[in-house]
């Protein structure tokens, strides 16, 4: 009599993607600071129950990952150990200490069986953590309460279809909007706010309190794209003449383009913002509440990553002696 086996076996790929063509903005996304002496582990575990195994829980760590087909089952755990108060930068525990502080276990290619968090990982303890977008991302806030904790998060799911299956852990630390206000950090810990109370103005200053005398507007259209610049030095209202690649200034209400040291202190204003924000005016450049979110919400991250290799099924025929 014939046998027929079925195997899950290996499958690696490699893509050429493209490099997209780029305009103006956030071509060259901000850089989140990476968290230092990060001690964030993300395991895979088996599926199947042992009594003695070293997971609180009782289930087998594994040394590695295994090819995956889908319905193919995963089952994976994260210890994440929040920094001490004392070990962190004054821009960083201040945001964590304001509950801006986020673990995040994102998924790809898995259909979720169930992600659950505890502080002490033991039997009782566990709770579902909070479902941002279903099969994709889920999160846990880290607040004031939580320096020097350590957080468990254990995954469980089934490949969605055949292919690569990843889960990836994140501490992270993000600014985030407060009503109309967004406030940031440039590289060198000096903080900006962008104030958003008319809608379609995006109007930044240098700080925390509103400056009239001191600031950039961004005049945007219903799909964010920015449609005109101004900048505010010392009271005098200048809007942003980009012809050519060549950026200059008239006087709002006309007159000719500024030249001289006016020029050069318009120009170190805007430069100032822009540089701040890793943004590049001009071309078909957009700025929107999400976009911001986006480029400038992360302040450090940490992340770890388990990746399941595709897999297909290979059929073994054999005879019977």
């Amino acid at each position: 009599m014939k046998k027929i086996l079925t195997l899950a076996v290996a499958l690696v790929m490699v893509f050429a993607l493209a490099a997209p063509a780029f305009a103006a903005g956030w071509d060259k996304p901000v850089e989140p600071e990476e968290f230092e002496n990060l001690q964030l582990e993300l395991t895979a575990l088996d599926v199947d129950y042992y009594n003695s195994a070293v997971f609180e829980k009782g289930y087998q760590e594994l040394d590695k990952t295994y090819p995956v087909v889908a319905g193919t089952r995963v089952h994976a755990y994260a210890e994440i150990t929040i920094p001490e108060w004392d070990k962190l930068s004054e821009d960083v525990k201040t945001r964590i200490g304001e509950s801006k502080g986020k673990v995040t276990i994102t998924l790809g290619n898995i259909t979720v069986e169930s992600v659950k968090w505890s502080y002490t990982g033991k039997a009782g303890s566990w709770a579902d953590a909070t479902e941002v977008s279903k099969d994709k991302e889920y999160s846990e806030t880290v607040g004031y309460t939580d320096f020097g904790k350590t957080i468990y998060v254990e995954i469980w799911g089934n490949a969605t279809k055949s292919g690569e299956a990843k889960i990836t852990a994140t501490l992270g630390v993000y600014n985030k909007w407060s009503g109309d206000q967004f406030s940031f950090f440039n590289k060198s810990g000096t903080e900006y706010t962008i104030f958003n109370g008319k809608e379609n103005i995006f109007s930044v200053v240098k700080g925390t309190a509103w400056d009239d005398k001191n600031n950039v507007k961004f005049y945007v259209n219903s799909d964010g794209q920015v449609q005109m610049g101004q900048v505010v030095e010392n009271g005098s209202t200048y809007t942003i003449v980009d012809a050519y690649g060549e950026m200059n200034f008239a006087p709002e209400g006309g007159g000719n383009l500024i030249t001289g040291d006016t020029y050069n202190k318009v120009k170190a204003l805007l430069d100032n913002v822009l540089n701040a924000m890793g943004f590049e005016y001009g071309g078909r450049a957009f700025i929107t509440r999400p976009l911001i979110t986006k480029n400038l919400g992360p302040v450090v991250e940490g992340s770890a990553s388990l990746v399941y290799p595709s897999g297909y099924i290979q059929e073994i025929v054999t005879n019977d002696p």
